[in-house]
């Protein structure tokens, strides 16, 4: 779920020019230089939120106000927002200007204001029952990020349905790979619904095809969405589920949640 993007640039003499730089056509940053000032724009192509961050180190550069060697930015950005964030102008014109640039950006609304008393549909059809196979900060690899996730042991191809309502901001069914090395990672199948409160549910490990609702679907609680499976850095078949808040530079966390009874 991380973004990063790493740009690292010198200045030219060119009176005007502008680099842009995005990731997955979804989050992207632009540098505008018009003769001596330099702009930084954050914008965001797609309609749900996110948040990024700008971290922009420089030489012989500052702001209106303050000279600084290091200027970071973080907003969220609304549906196909775009945004001027930063504009630095030499200290002294006489001087190379140097500045590298460092792009952040997650899903979701930064420090996201979850309801805790919220609870949760379990994550298949009413009637089942699946084992835990690793609970909250489980050993394996729940810890950090994900000390909050949940996994369920469960066949490949047990129905998966939405445990609450909100819309599809991103999903990946093409993988047929998995493994228990971290390299396996970038092979999981998912679903990221956006909730009301600006967090999101992450639902890993789908199988081949495995993903039922369309990208910017709004779903409900119980919804049929998708079909477990064993792809991405998974040593069984099983559904990862966890609710997500954004954090700066990329991140995010997990935040503890109840199930319904």
């Amino acid at each position: 779920m991380v973004r990063h993007w790493l740009v690292i640039a010198l200045l030219s003499c060119v009176s005007h020019v502008t680099q842009a730089y995005c990731i997955d056509d979804w989050a992207c940053f632009e540098k505008v230089k018009h003769d001596e000032v330099i702009e930084y724009w954050l914008s965001n192509n797609k309609p749900y939120p996110i948040t990024s961050t700008l971290d922009v180190r420089t030489q012989n550069l500052k702001t209106e106000n303050a000279a600084k060697e290091r200027y970071i930015k973080t907003l969220v950005l609304g549906p196909l927002e775009r945004v001027k964030i930063l504009t630095l102008q030499p200290i002294d014109s006489a001087r190379p200007l140097h500045s590298k640039e460092d792009f952040y950006w997650t899903p979701g609304i930064e420090d996201a204001q979850h309801d805790d008393s919220y609870q949760y549909a379990l994550p298949y059809a009413k009637g089942q029952t699946f084992r835990v196979m690793q609970g909250f900060n489980g050993g394996y690899s729940h810890q950090g990020a994900s000390r909050y996730a949940v996994d369920f042991a469960m066949p490949i191809g047990t129905p998966i349905h939405a445990a609450r309502g909100g819309q599809v901001i991103d999903l990946q069914q093409k993988h047929d790979r998995g493994g228990a090395a971290r390299s396996f990672a970038r092979y999981a199948n998912f679903i990221t619904v956006l909730h009301d409160d600006g967090t999101t549910g992450e639902y890993y490990h789908l199988r081949l095809n495995g993903v039922v609702p369309t990208l910017g679907q709004d779903i409900k609680r119980g919804q049929l969405i998708g079909y477990s499976g064993n792809t991405g850095f998974s040593s069984l078949p099983h559904l990862h589920f966890a609710v997500y808040q954004a954090k700066s530079f990329g991140k995010y966390q997990s935040i503890k949640i109840t199930f319904e009874k």
